[in-house]
């Protein structure tokens, strides 16, 4: 199928007017269309992430909507990040007690996907020349793929498309597992040198590059973390042993002494742990070992103001207390 300028805007749910207008002023628009903020990353750099306004917003949730439904793309079984019903845990879940895995982290992946990638990708997916040229107009910033639209995460997965399936092909012939999230590749098995030479002459043929800082064989026997969480057991992914530790003394301290104690007398102010925050660690826990993170979540609908608790909190709890 291809798709026009007319059908972009359908997909964008905006007139044309506002689309050419998102185009002729993108590149100039920072502080009216959207903020740029930089962050440094913990290991040097600095990262900028883009918050849009109301119109950007709008315009860039509609389009993720439809690239997601309506071009043929379909993300493959080994990619992980930014599909739906797969997750860091889906992702750790392929590397359970493995000889050895292998992590590798691409290096600026985001601001390494340029303008011309991209329209070339959605050429290939249907849009006509003009179409593409004006939606890459809209999805891009300053020619590069930018951090905080909501189009990004689809686009960079369609435009390592080509390089997922060469990796995906080259495990499947060495007999290793493969997945990717993000930016985060993992290979596990009997992963060796040789293997690590190879994958790295395929995303540097492909024009894309390894943050070297970040690569780590992880062998049996040793700490094996894939996103996040501890695979070294063959039945299932664990929470990192330091942030239950972490959680249990939080969770022990607010139940003797309450919330706001906790907060300033025992370091919660310094930790920003505000109720969101203790209330999204005890939805992850849950999500990958429940009976930990069941308990944390009782102890907080117990303890924390009642407008922090949401629908799917209360849910979890009520069939919690049937099984119980």
């Amino acid at each position: 199928m291809s798709y026009s300028i007319h059908d972009l805007a359908q997909h964008a749910g905006a007139p044309m007017g506002i689309l050419e207008m998102l185009f002729e002023s993108l590149p100039s628009g920072a502080g009216r269309l959207y903020q740029a903020r930089s962050f440094r990353k913990r290991r040097g750099g600095l990262r900028e992430i883009i918050k849009p306004g109301h119109v950007l917003d709008a315009v860039t949730k509609n389009l993720h909507r439809s690239f997601s439904t309506e071009l043929p793309y379909r993300p493959p079984d080994h990619v992980h990040g930014f599909v739906s019903q797969r997750s860091t845990l889906t992702n750790a879940s392929a590397h359970l007690g493995k000889a050895c895995v292998l992590r590798v982290d691409l290096e600026d992946f985001f601001p390494s996907i340029n303008s011309t990638q991209l329209r070339a990708a959605l050429q290939e997916q249907g849009y006509n020349e003009k179409a593409a040229e004006l939606a890459i107009g809209i999805v891009t910033i300053a020619g590069k793929l930018p951090i905080g639209l909501s189009t990004s995460p689809f686009l960079s997965n369609l435009a390592f498309q080509d390089t997922d399936r060469l990796l995906a092909e080259h495990a499947a012939v060495e007999g290793l597992s493969f997945t990717r999230y993000v930016d985060d590749l993992t290979f596990s098995g009997a992963v060796t040198d040789q293997h690590y030479a190879d994958i790295e002459r395929i995303i540097n043929d492909a024009g894309w590059s390894i943050n070297s800082s970040k690569t780590a064989f992880m062998r049996r026997g040793g700490p094996q973390y894939v996103t996040g969480l501890y695979v070294g057991a063959e039945d299932r992914p664990r929470i990192p042993r330091e942030i239950k530790r972490r959680m249990r003394w939080v969770s022990h301290i607010i139940a003797k002494f309450g919330y706001e104690t906790y907060m300033t007398e025992f370091g919660g102010e310094n930790a920003d742990m505000l109720p969101q925050r203790l209330l999204g660690w005890a939805r992850y826990i849950a999500a990958v070992e429940p009976d930990e993170g069941y308990d944390l979540l009782r102890l907080f609908h117990e303890v924390l103001p009642e407008q922090y608790i949401s629908s799917s909190d209360i849910e979890w709890l009520m069939q919690i207390n049937d099984l119980d």
